[in-house]
């Protein structure tokens, strides 16, 4: 897209297809009908810098830029139509989240809102706080949006009076409605409704979705009541913890993750200060604004690691089961685990697998459940470490939900994995169609059972399942190295490569398994060594192994001077001199 201002201005230069002068009416709608179809093919994340190209192009002919530009900002706003939800919404910027694992919560995470959330609330009050105020802001801001970006009006001083008054409305709404059940019944009832269908347009395979409830509606009070002095705390929190965080990889390099840690569980606890010298609405304990500052590195930035530090540092004898700390991480452990169940579920529910079918992970659902895997190890983790794993109020709980993501992983992916795996490995002249799918599940596999033998819930099944994959896997390679002469060396060099991936999927190695003495390996690395093309680093890992392979049975074999040994010796050194 750098060519695109380029290519817009030249098109100011020329007029429309249909000729004739621009200042024609007739010609000005075709010109107008062909910018917007070119416009419509810009992608969004260009439209500023065309637009910025447009605005500083000195062209001859004001009116086809003025159609130009009119063309992109229409194009531009067309796709944002709710407008004065953007404007409202804008206030809880710094505090939003689209965070699908979390949706799966069995309760509101204390301190977060999602965005899905934001928009089910905006319905409900633009249906029963201010119907009038909200089409009247959509009016003005839609007249307003036909000369300019919508960012721009957004920010506009006009807008920010639009958007206060939408605040103070909403605050006094809120409040009322804290003394009505009825009302309140139905606000979240069409707030929840909204949230959950927007939520699942956003994931896959969502059961039931966490609740927009009275207490998130108390947070939602308190960030419009001190919107003023939370925001620029929230956005300084921000910049702090991602400035240290630039620094994480250096440190993780160095030995010093620990140093990164303790600087962010310092830069909380300031914070934490911080937010309570806002007043007396801050200084409450047991209430969620308290905490705020911790819960926010663990709901927005995810932070555990720097959150179970401030639990054990700073949180004192007062955290228990309806603290607000252990509220939050407990409501993200079970969240990482619905998602595992529900991802398992809904990905292996439809797949025959004993019966000859495939698997089929979509890459958004190799992210969402390698993402929840990952944040069940986090949040276990955490919850260990604070003890709670092993509390008598908590742990039967945690147990529990332990042994049900154990029997996801033993009862339903195990056996469609072993099934798949053995196919994969006798691939011989060309691979399964899920190949990579099964590389991808073995690996995610054997991490999850490490994840539970952390938490000492080791899986006998996974380690039979690892000694499966290794013995047939040897076998097939076994079977692999023995290269038929009409086979071509790339192919076998192919399966050989497709072999050691699985492997290094469960931390095996094939270098054991490589024979210096089988000839259909000999013929597949002379040829590759002796070729003049370029040779991959997957292949050289197999070609140096078989190498090593030669050089000791060289060193063992009183027939030292083979010459087919010695032959393809002189051939590797010779190419790794050239490479």
């Amino acid at each position: 897209m750098s060519s695109t201002p380029t290519v817009m201005t030249a098109i100011l230069s020329t007029g429309p297809s249909t000729g004739g002068p621009v200042g024609d009416g007739l010609n000005q709608a075709a010109f107008r009908r062909q910018m917007d179809e070119v416009v419509s093919r810009i992608p969004m994340h260009a439209i500023r810098s065309v637009l910025d190209a447009v605005e500083g192009a000195a062209s001859p002919n004001a009116e086809r830029a003025r159609h130009l530009r009119d063309a992109l900002v229409d194009h531009f706003n067309r796709l944002r139509p709710m407008k004065a939800r953007r404007l409202f919404t804008s206030l809880f910027e710094p505090f939003l989240v689209d965070d699908p694992i979390l949706y799966r919560s069995p309760e509101a995470v204390p301190a977060l809102i999602q965005r899905v959330d934001m928009g089910g609330i905006w319905a409900a009050l633009a249906r029963y706080a201010f119907p009038g105020l909200a089409s009247e802001v959509q009016g003005r801001l839609d007249a307003m949006a036909r000369e300019a970006m919508l960012d721009a009006v957004l920010t506009s001083p006009d807008a920010l009076v639009m958007r206060d008054l939408m605040r103070r409305e909403a605050l006094d709404f809120l409040y009322a409605l804290a003394g009505d059940r009825k009302l309140t019944d139905r606000f979240l009832a069409l707030a929840n409704e909204e949230a959950h269908q927007d939520a699942g347009l956003r994931t896959q395979y969502l059961g039931r979705k966490a609740p927009i409830d009275g207490d998130l509606l108390g947070f939602v009070r308190a960030l419009l009541e001190h919107n003023a002095v939370l925001v620029p705390l929230t956005e300084r929190m921000r910049r702090d913890i991602e400035e240290i965080r630039g620094e994480e990889g250096m440190q993780a390099a160095s030995g010093l993750r620990s140093a990164e840690v303790d600087c962010q569980s310092a830069l909380m606890v300031g914070f934490v200060r911080r937010v309570r010298d806002l007043g007396l609405p801050f200084r409450d304990q047991s209430q969620v604004l308290a905490w705020f500052a911790p819960l926010y590195g663990l709901n927005v930035k995810r932070r555990y690691d720097v959150f179970l530090r401030h639990v054990r540092e700073h949180g004192g004898p007062a955290v228990r089961e309806s603290h607000p700390l252990l509220r939050a991480l407990l409501c993200h452990f079970h969240a990482a685990c619905t998602t595992i169940r529900e991802v398992v579920d809904g990905m292996f529910g439809d797949m025959e697998i004993q019966d000859g079918g495939v698997l089929s992970a979509p890459a958004p659902t190799r992210v969402l459940l390698g993402e929840a895997v990952e944040r069940f190890d986090r949040a276990l983790t955490a919850l260990s470490g604070t003890g709670f794993l092993a509390s008598r109020s908590t742990g039967p709980a945690l147990r529990a939900e332990l042994n049900a993501v154990s029997r996801d992983l033993t009862g339903t992916v195990m056996p469609a994995l072993a099934a798949r795996l053995q196919a994969a490995m006798n691939a011989r002249h060309a691979p399964v169609p899920d190949h990579e799918d099964i590389v991808w599940l073995l690996d995610l596999v054997w991490r999850w059972g490490r994840h539970l033998g952390n938490a000492g819930y080791a899986n006998p099944e996974l380690k039979s399942l690892r000694l499966y994959a290794v013995e047939t896997g040897r076998l097939a390679f076994l079977q692999a190295m023995k290269a038929e002469p009409e086979e071509k060396p790339a192919h076998r060099m192919a399966h050989l490569l497709r072999i050691r991936r699985l492997m290094a999927a469960v931390g095996e190695t094939v270098d054991d398994w490589i024979s210096p003495v089988s000839q259909g390996l000999h013929r597949v690395v002379h040829s590759y060594l002796d070729a003049e093309t370029s040779i991959d680093a997957d292949e050289w890992a197999v070609i140096d192994a078989f190498v090593t392979a030669v050089r000791g049975e060289l060193a063992r074999s009183r027939n030292w001077q083979r010459a087919d040994f010695v032959d393809i010796l002189r051939l590797h050194e010779a190419r790794r001199r050239g490479a």
